[in-house]
């Protein structure tokens, strides 16, 4: 149902440190009503120009928070950190030289677990375009 909207056209662009590119970022939404702490999400995957992306290489931001995306898969990682229906969630790939300016193809599974119900799995495929 919200397949469509979990990826985003906010955001995507190079990110900068000390005047070089370090990697890019996109933003994704929830992939349910009600929101969910982030030790819910089972998986983010993403794939950039038909390339999976090392999920070593992914960092999660979200309210001045971040978190290295494997983290949050931890059986003790922090039921604090609530993502909730609307927000956006940063997710930040490393990759020396970032990504080129323009349209890239994006394929995201965002996999989130629910109380009583199991594990929802959304895959959304867009052209997006990098700032």
């Amino acid at each position: 149902m919200y397949d469509k909207h979990i990826l985003t056209e906010r955001g995507c662009r190079s990110v900068w440190e000390h005047g070089k590119k370090i990697g890019y970022c996109l933003n994704i939404t929830i992939n349910y009503y009600r929101g969910l702490p982030l030790c819910c999400v089972d998986q983010i995957s993403l794939e950039v120009d038909g390339q999976p992306v090392d999920p070593a290489s992914m960092l999660l931001q979200h309210r001045g928070r971040e978190y290295p995306y494997l983290d949050i898969l931890k059986d003790d990682f922090p039921t604090d950190f609530y993502w909730t229906f609307g927000d956006d969630l940063r997710v930040v790939v490393l990759q020396q030289g970032g990504i080129e300016q323009g349209i890239h193809h994006v394929k995201l599974t965002l996999g989130t677990r629910r109380s009583y119900t199991p594990t929802m799995v959304s895959v959304c495929e867009k052209d997006l375009t990098f700032a």
